[in-house]
């Protein structure tokens, strides 16, 4: 099973929160009303969700859930002021899987807490809040104001560290020249390198401008005040659920959160040019006062060391590059789980470089985020609920193929993972109006060093002299877990939205006009090699590709399993073997 990044779904707001759903209040700096200690409420809250979060966990993990269930609303509110009617129609989140028992609620239901913040500050680019971020266990969803006002999200497993600073410690720069009263709080993010460039992507679009900058791993949110003690406490806490403590724990850094304020300083200074220099302005950090940082920690093994870049590829000046570091490297011990960076590299080098030129011409390979983003599922800051779900989930990856017409491509590969487990949608002749036979010209090409024949529909075995095509999508799952049919949905749905983007014209993509049909493919014989088996998929179809779609589509014998196993050890030799062409000196 993979502990791989899960798509974040949200419910429609029209859901309404459990009546009896905890409310953290969060009382203004004066005095309490009550007779009670200042705080002492917030501190009772906050103990008892602890104590049930706590006693919860390890029954909740021999448990999956089956299905989606509403979940429990946190909201920060002021102590003072009564309960709006408003506030118990709030988004709901359906991903989650962190156990909080309720009397009364389903104890699988997943908790999220809402805060609002005024910006969002990354590299050279700065965005406005358009609403209360949502923190879920899936990640933290942030709506943004812009040309084309949208959302991005911070996936959990993404998320490297996180700090929780008094803002303070920033009036000297620019960050808060425009703030009165109070400095509030600042989170600060530390992510990886494959969700910078998502991200960098994302507010590209938001702002419809040309890219500002390189990507940057760390963020800035500037909350819109000061937290007391408990409040801090309680964010820290959802920040340290189990999806996001899973991310950090992937890579020994050498940092532990939350991050301090002078270990976000380092994180700053080892930011490329000119990344470092607009961070330290906005936080009134000089390079030259805080160079005595950089010295204090030069004979240390910092962070960044450790997740220094290996490569990056395609190499510049190719567009679409992916950065592989060294945490990413380290996913590939055995029994340890493929992350994104690691299937969209080797994707990539699939497509670029594998060695099936004709193949790859015919194909297009979405990202690994693409399916993420897609699958999500609407909440207030999507639009108006009279938009129809289809056209709110493709306007969230419109940009990814505006360089691309899919439909004149025979396949189309869609890495995706549900339920922390990686499986592949191969979307077969999407541009094709029903079944077509064909008579085959290449003849059959059975040459394969293997003893065993190669499956009887793919171009190594077939020996049919007329071969069927026909819009399909082929699921190809090496633990042949759980039910695909809600995926092949959403991907027609996509398909169909698509279409009318790009031709004008509306075609219907159903169940019946384009089947999906469950392949029988090799199996993986544990739990963590599925990202693998994904990959071995892709490759295989390059390799050998499904001729005659006439189901069912029989692949036990595409390749042996013993190739699985070595892909770890082959995969790591071809990043190191680009690491050192890629770190020899230019000749001049």
């Amino acid at each position: 099973m993979q502990k791989a990044t899960s798509a974040t779904n949200e419910e429609s707001s029209s859901l309404e929160t459990p009546p009896h759903a905890h409310r953290i209040v969060n009382r203004r700096f004066g005095r309490s009303k009550s007779n009670e200690e200042p705080g002492q409420k917030d501190r009772d809250i906050w103990m008892a969700f602890r104590q049930k979060k706590q006693t919860n966990r390890v029954a909740g993990l021999h448990s999956r859930r089956k299905k989606q269930t509403r979940s429990e609303t946190i909201v920060l509110s002021s102590e003072d002021d009564e309960p709006d009617e408003g506030d118990e129609n709030k988004p709901i989140d359906q991903t989650a899987q962190i156990p909080h028992q309720t009397p009364g609620v389903d104890p699988q239901q997943p908790p999220f807490l809402e805060l609002e913040f005024l910006s969002l500050h990354t590299g050279l680019m700065r965005t406005d809040a358009k609403g209360k971020m949502m923190i879920t266990s899936s990640g933290i969803i942030l709506p943004l104001k812009g040309e084309d006002e949208g959302e991005v999200t911070v996936v959990a497993s993404q998320l490297r560290g996180y700090g929780l600073w008094d803002g303070a410690v920033a009036l000297g720069g620019t960050l808060l020249d425009d703030l009165v009263g109070t400095a509030p709080l600042l989170l600060f993010l530390w992510v990886t390198d494959a969700q910078a460039s998502a991200l960098h992507r994302e507010l590209t679009i938001i702002h419809s401008t040309r890219a500002s900058g390189p990507p940057c791993a760390l963020l800035l949110l500037v909350m819109t005040k000061q937290f007391s003690e408990c409040q801090a406490a309680l964010l820290a806490s959802m920040l340290e659920m189990t999806e996001f403590r899973n991310g950090r724990s992937s890579s020994s850094v050498g940092l532990t959160s939350p991050l301090k304020w002078t270990d976000g300083l380092r994180l700053i200074q080892n930011c490329p040019a000119p990344l470092d220099e607009q961070l330290l302005h906005l936080l009134g950090q000089s390079p030259m006062s805080s160079n005595h940082l950089r010295r204090s920690s030069r004979n240390q093994t910092s962070a960044l060391q450790l997740a220094s870049r290996l490569i990056q590829y395609p190499p510049a000046p190719s567009k679409g590059r992916i950065t592989v570091t060294k945490e990413d490297l380290a996913c590939l011990e055995s029994g340890q789980f493929l992350n994104d960076v690691i299937i969209d590299f080797y994707l990539k080098f699939l497509l670029v470089e594998g060695g099936a030129r004709a193949m790859a011409e015919r194909s297009h390979i979405f990202s690994s985020f693409f399916f993420k983003h897609l699958s999500r599922r609407q909440n207030s800051s999507d639009g108006s609920a009279a938009v129809l779900d289809q056209y709110i989930r493709h306007r969230r990856v419109k940009t990814w193929t505006r360089h691309v017409d899919i439909f004149s491509k025979d396949f189309l590969f869609v890495p995706i993972n549900e339920e922390a487990h990686w499986y592949l949608a191969v979307i077969c002749f999407p541009g094709q109006d029903g079944s077509r036979y064909e008579h085959r010209t290449s003849g059959t090409r059975s040459h394969s060093l293997r003893s065993e024949q190669p499956p009887a529909c793919t171009e190594q075995g077939c020996t049919r002299k007329i071969t069927l095509t026909q819009p399909c999508i082929l699921v190809m799952d090496s633990l042949n877990v759980g039910q695909h049919e809600n995926a092949c949905k959403l991907l027609r749905d996509y398909l169909q939205v698509e279409w009318e983007e790009r031709k004008g014209l509306r075609r219907v993509f159903t169940a019946d006009s384009m089947h999906s049909y469950r392949c029988s493919v090799p199996q993986q014989d544990n739990t963590s090699d599925c990202g693998l088996y994904l990959l071995q998929y892709v490759e295989s179809f390059f390799q050998n590709p499904v001729v005659h779609f006439d189901p069912p589509v029989a692949l036990g014998r595409w390749f042996p399993r013993r190739l699985v196993r070595q892909k770890r050890e082959a995969i790591r030799h071809l990043i190191m073997s680009l690491h050192e062409s890629q770190s020899q000196p230019e000749k001049i």
